[in-house]
């Protein structure tokens, strides 16, 4: 008697309960049709495990079957088969194919197979359909199990499909969960693969595979050279509407009434997967529940991922994917911190590090999580599965496994979760934009040194109050004191509550590595806020401190472990200084945040798309002057650029014209340096910043040169950065003699004198 068989899924299926997918399915079912003429295109289907990939195929399968009448032969013969049922034996394997193809076919012919399973007499009800070569296949597969051949077995079995059809009809091979032909005993990975090579390369079969673990499959696509001859199809979850006709499908036959708001939400909450959504169904309906607001949702949810379907899905997943105890405890507790603390590792390295065990077994761990569809890998790169349904499951494990909490608390504070936290709000506004420059800049920390004023609101006041930004930048160039920022390995959005309601989590929430070493000593987290009241108030502190001390009991960590920092761009209360200093806060005023971005060489105003103009200077108002003396070093232009840089800011500029009065300053300097031959050996800069114009002026105490934009000597000298300088910016003035030369540029904030409403020259 067998036990385990492919056709049962089919018998499963439910063509009424499937929905979506559309695009995916007109493009298979053209390829299958395609066979009809020889035209075999390949497809190999990915994605995660449980979203859906089965009903795919035999939805497929399906569509195939019920074809309308009065087409042409041949006709497609869909032959399904799913490897996750095979034996490990190369020999069961085999008669198990053989076995599946042959009463397929029959199915499909519309024969009543044999409930043995014969193959003799399926054979023989196949030659009365003029299928007369079959026989010799078997026996030879007889002879190659007696001898016990198992690879030779395997040629027989999968090169028999390819004899059949003819003018009745052409095989299509729907190859499921095919990631599990490298679990064959004695049996090369690949070997499979290596059997259909020549079908494959033919052309003339539609061929589809489908598996949750690409990496293993298209690795030993690329080893047989094969790669270039598959589509590569990758599934997801439904489309909301999809979701919801799946909903109407699923209570209407199990008389289950769910609001419309709350089906939307709890279609999201499954991570709109069709198996997710049959299993809370049957949770509802098992326990004749009526889900009427959000609370009654996310109780049931929680229940279910406590002890319900949902949960058992998951441990039996886990039990079958790692059946050693320790190694299981030990990918559930990776893989927490990595999908449920959204903590993103994108290499081995770091996996490896974080895994905390040796490198044998934490391979053997990666291969596992890779091998069930958990995580797909690219070269060195990892990207992990995103369901929020395992999210949650890897969260109850982790709190009842290793803490020890019951399942009803565990429950509990889902629940409380997910009804605290709403999405946050859409991204618009200044606050918004200065987040999401914050969330850029910390990505290319990297590790690097910064100046420790930066994040010392109250030490930088008190050094650099009432100063000029140029003395800021020099003096911050020289500060002792220095941090090491660590490397950021993700960086997140936090959520607010309700509009207006009190704050549970953080504007932003970064994971990072002290001095890039991917290890569990060296993990901190950044915790930020960013605020633009107009005064920084005590409340708000402590606020944020109450937050980031339940943060830090909820992750368990260390001391050090957690860094709080604070944005704001107004003043601040002594009060609220003196809390910052109290807790240890981070604090950082809007003018400090301007210098950090300049050592990133980012411009916030281009990260941030702000829309702000130059602001309007009232009538009878001075012109903003700076000016700047520089020793003839090398590299001493650099601070000259940047000081224009500065400048530049506050007409808030497009980053490309900054670069070019950066680039024109720095020419000119250089000029200077080389060819001035001042004995003082110095160069003095002046910064003039009007509402229309930026001037720059460029003075040394020189011998003095002839200006022109030609002949040799000027080519010699500085013609050619001069050159340069005029195509740079708008105007140039070069006053030159015994006592030295100033080079004037001018770059216009508006349209330049005379050319505005200017139209194209007429004829001459």
């Amino acid at each position: 008697m067998r036990l385990i068989w492919n056709q049962g899924a089919g018998f499963s299926f439910r063509a009424e309960e499937f929905f979506g997918r559309e695009e995916e399915l007109a493009a298979l079912l053209r390829v299958c049709l395609e066979g009809k003429a020889g035209i075999g295109a390949s497809v190999m289907i990915y994605g995660p495990p449980n979203v859906g990939k089965t009903s795919l195929l035999l939805k497929l399968k399906y569509d195939l079957q019920t074809l309308p009448e009065g087409a042409a032969p041949p006709r497609p013969f869909p032959f399904y088969f799913s490897f996750s049922k095979i034996l490990s034996h190369p020999l069961a394997l085999s008669q198990h194919f053989l076995q599946e193809y042959l009463w397929q076919l029959l199915a499909f012919l519309g024969d009543s197979p044999p409930a043995g399973f014969d193959t003799d007499e399926m054979c023989e009800r196949l030659g009365t359909y003029g299928l007369i070569d079959y026989r010799e296949f078997l026996l030879a597969h007889r002879r190659f199990t007696e001898r016990g051949d198992g690879l030779s077995a395997l040629v027989n079995a999968f090169s028999f499909p390819f004899v059949s059809g003819g003018e009745i009809f052409y095989p299509v091979f729907l190859f499921d969960d095919f990631q599990y032909t490298c679990k064959l005993q004695n049996i090369p990975d690949g070997a499979i693969l290596s059997i259909l090579r020549p079908y494959i390369k033919s052309g003339h079969f539609p061929m589809i595979l489908s598996g949750s673990s690409p990496g293993h499959v298209t690795s030993s696509l690329k080893r047989e050279g094969l790669f270039g001859s598959f589509q590569m199809m990758e599934v997801g979850g439904l489309s909301p509407a999809a979701s919801e006709k799946l909903w109407a499908s699923l209570f209407e036959r199990r008389k289950i009434r769910m609001p419309g708001p709350i089906q939307a939400r709890a279609a999201a909450r499954l991570g709109h997967i069709p198996i997710y959504q049959r299993m809370f169904a049957e949770e509802v309906s098992f326990r004749n529940a009526q889900v009427t607001d959000e609370i009654g949702f996310e109780n049931l949810f929680a229940l279910s991922i406590t002890e319900g379907q949902l949960n058992r899905y998951w441990r039996e997943f886990f039990e079958n994917a790692f059946p050693d105890r320790g190694e299981r405890a030990r990918a559930i507790k990776f893989l927490k911190r990595v999908v449920y603390d959204q903590f993103h590792l994108d290499t081995f390295e770091g996996a490896l590090s974080l895994l905390g065990t040796s490198p044998e077994e934490g391979r053997r761990i990666l291969s596992g999580l890779e091998f069930k569809g958990l995580l797909k890998s690219d070269f060195e790169q990892l990207r992990f599965i995103s369901d929020p349904v395992l999210a949650d499951f890897l969260y109850w494990a982790f709190e009842r496994g290793v803490l020890g909490k019951s399942g009803s608390q565990v429950a509990a504070s889902l629940v409380q979760a997910k009804l605290s936290r709403a999405a946050a709000e859409p991204a618009e506004g200044a606050r918004e934009k200065w987040i999401a420059v914050t969330k850029e800049l910390m990505r290319m920390w990297d590790s690097r040194e910064v100046p420790m004023l930066l994040f010392r609101f109250g030490s930088f006041r008190e050094r650099f109050g009432g100063k000029g930004l140029l003395e800021v930048v020099i003096g911050l160039e020289k500060e002792p004191q220095k941090m090491r920022l660590p490397k950021i390995s993700s960086v997140s959005t936090g959520y607010r509550t309700r509009r207006s309601g009190l704050r549970f989590d953080f504007d932003l929430v970064a994971y990072g590595f002290l001095d890039a070493d991917f290890s569990e000593e060296n993990l901190v987290i950044w915790a930020v806020d960013v605020t633009t009241e107009k005064v920084l108030t005590a409340a708000t502190v402590e606020h944020f401190e109450n937050r980031c001390r339940l943060l830090s009991l909820e992750k368990g960590l260390k001391a050090g472990q957690l860094r709080k920092w604070i944005l704001f761009e107004g003043s601040a209360d002594p009060d609220a200084l003196d809390r910052v200093a109290l807790y240890d806060i981070f604090l950082t005023h809007r003018s400090q945040m301007r210098l950090f971005l300049n050592l990133f060489g980012m411009e916030e105003l281009d990260i941030a798309r702000e829309d702000r103009k130059a602001p309007a200077a009232p009538a009878g108002a001075e012109p903003l002057e700076f000016e700047l003396v520089l020793p003839m070093k090398a590299d001493t232009e650099v601070v000259a650029a940047r000081v224009a840089e500065e400048v530049a800011a506050y007409a808030s500029l497009d980053k490309d014209t900054v670069d070019r009065i950066k680039m024109a300053l720095i020419e000119a300097c250089i000029n200077a340096f080389e060819h001035s031959g001042a004995e003082s050996g110095k160069v003095r800069l002046r910064y003039i910043l009007s509402p229309d114009r930026i001037e720059l002026f460029v003075q040394d105490e020189g011998k003095g040169f002839r200006g022109g934009r030609g002949g040799e000597e000027s080519k010699r000298n500085r013609g050619w950065g001069l050159k340069l300088i005029r195509e740079l910016v708008d105007d140039v003035e070069i006053e030159t003699g015994d006592r030295g030369t100033v080079v004037r540029m001018v770059k216009y904030l508006g349209p330049e004198p005379g050319k505005e409403g200017e139209g194209s020259p007429g004829p001459e």
